[in-house]
């Protein structure tokens, strides 16, 4: 795999970050890198088929607005409508990105989580779970979705939250996973009837784009993380194979603020008020992507065709989704007045999926 002396030293940097987490909490952080948990080894679970296509293509929505319910509500019956998820009698688990302490677009907005849960409910789930993993310097995870305002926007709604590191793992060993062999992965993710994705819209210092994708990473053991193994070169191709571990019905994404620089932590947000859902969550990686390049800010995104992105062209070769525009149908709406700026971002992101 080649690896750039950029990236080396982009690399070696994350690298030195972690070293104030061994001497922050031994109890915790120390014993999550240096130490295996224990779990079963269970089979990675068949990729279903994608509930929300037309003509062989996978949708897309992008919704813009003001209200998170209202949004959601129309981007998914731009895609078909909520009865295709079957969330009747299920255990509905919502992933957001819950990276620390700081509000969106550093973490998925609470009240776009609360909107997906409360819909979810209305819908007859048996039970509804919010559940992340908090980078491995900002553990825990649990004070942070209290910070966050996420434990508050949920439990207002009947979900329950759960900090992904004081839940059991399950091992994993895919066939098809080349850069990360094994890993051990959330089993109450794992385990769960229904999984909705719920990222956050946001460029990455060391994985270029945060997203659909790269979301999962937060339900991985620690010692498994990309970012661990930051001197292998491969973070991208690992991001890509550790979703063989759970295949989302719906990925929803947050880009009520967008960070359009920097990240993962800080950056530059943009307030673009938008959603973006899709039952693929590589095609609505794409778009994304699309999105985050038409601001110009990120140099690591611009150039060349967003199909080449390392992360997306590893989970399409795995079958995880549509890695090419040209298999995407976006449909898009605005719910509330929407600027001239709303419009022109459409429609470059609809050029770049074609070019791609």
């Amino acid at each position: 795999m080649a690896f750039s002396r950029r990236e080396l030293f982009n690399n070696a940097g994350f690298g030195l970050l972690l070293l104030p987490a061994l001497l922050r909490s031994p109890q915790t952080i120390f014993r999550h890198l240096l130490f295996d948990p224990e779990g079963p080894l269970v089979s990675p679970k068949p990729i279903p088929i994608n509930p929300f296509t037309r003509e062989g293509r996978s949708l897309v929505s992008i919704v813009y607005g003001t209200d998170p319910r209202r949004m959601l509500m129309r981007a998914v019956e731009l895609l078909g409508g909520i009865d295709r998820l079957g969330f009747r009698g299920a255990r509905v688990l919502l992933k957001p990105n819950v990276l620390n302490d700081q509000p969106p677009p550093s973490t998925t907005n609470p009240l776009v989580v609360k909107a997906m849960a409360d819909m979810v409910r209305a819908n007859g789930a048996a039970e509804v779970v919010v559940a992340d993993g908090s980078g491995i310097i900002r553990l825990p995870t649990s004070a942070n979705l209290t910070s966050t305002g996420m434990r508050a926007a949920v439990g207002s709604v009947g979900a329950r939250v759960l900090a992904l590191e004081d839940e059991p793992w399950v091992r994993l060993e895919p066939v098809e996973a080349k850069a990360i062999g094994h890993f051990y992965f959330s089993r109450p993710v794992y385990e769960a009837d229904v999984v909705i994705n719920m990222p956050v819209i946001k460029t990455h210092r060391f994985a270029e784009f945060s997203c659909g994708l790269k979301n999962f990473v937060g339900a991985v053991h620690p010692r498994y993380r990309p970012s661990v193994t930051f001197w292998s070169g491969d973070w991208h191709e690992r991001i890509a194979e550790i979703n063989l571990a759970v295949h989302p019905a719906l990925t929803v994404a947050d880009g009520t603020t967008t960070m359009i620089e920097g990240g993962p932590t800080s950056g530059t947000p943009a307030k673009t008020n938008l959603l973006i859902c899709s039952g693929d969550r590589v095609a609505l990686d794409l778009t994304a992507l699309a999105l985050l390049r038409s601001f110009g800010k990120s140099s690591k995104l611009q150039g060349g065709r967003i199909g080449d992105q390392r992360q997306i062209r590893r989970a399409a070769a795995l079958g995880l989704g549509i890695g090419f525009g040209r298999g995407i149908e976006l449909v898009t709406e605005a719910v509330d007045p929407a600027p001239p700026a709303f419009f022109q971002l459409v429609e470059h992101i609809r050029q770049d999926l074609l070019d791609s």
